[in-house]
């Protein structure tokens, strides 16, 4: 399959994701501030993609890398959406829990472990 039909599938279903992580972190003010969370979304979601798929063109150092990366995923959401301490722990922590178990689900069922590419885990399909 096609890589970067992968990263696109890859990468909607981390928007969608995105998105519910940040509805259960915001409650009521989710409606409020829709337009505003898709915007950082598509920032954070496509951009954390866009920066993976073309790290090797860009020859950026590890550390810039990942700080990059983290910039936009960790620090961009609750600062520009102006959670509350609250908000942003559980932020934090549907976040932390989230993303290794979108990892998990597209290597096990799809053989894909381009997410978090450091963790190894073989296919269902394989192991049949």
């Amino acid at each position: 399959m096609d890589h970067s039909f992968r990263i696109l599938v890859m990468s909607a279903v981390t928007y969608m994701v995105f998105l519910l992580v940040v509805r259960i972190s915001l409650g009521n003010q989710y409606k409020a501030k829709s337009f505003l969370i898709n915007i950082i979304g598509i920032l954070t979601v496509f951009g954390s993609f866009i920066i993976s798929r073309y790290n090797e063109i860009l020859k950026l150092p590890v550390f810039v890398y990942y700080i990059l990366i983290i910039l936009l995923t960790v620090f961009l959401p609750p600062l520009s959406l102006k959670m509350k301490s609250d908000q942003t722990l559980k932020y934090l922590a549907v976040g932390v829990v989230s993303i290794p178990l979108l990892h998990l689900v597209f290597s096990l069922l799809l053989g894909w472990g381009d997410i978090l590419p450091f963790i190894k885990l073989p296919s269902l399909w394989e192991l049949i």
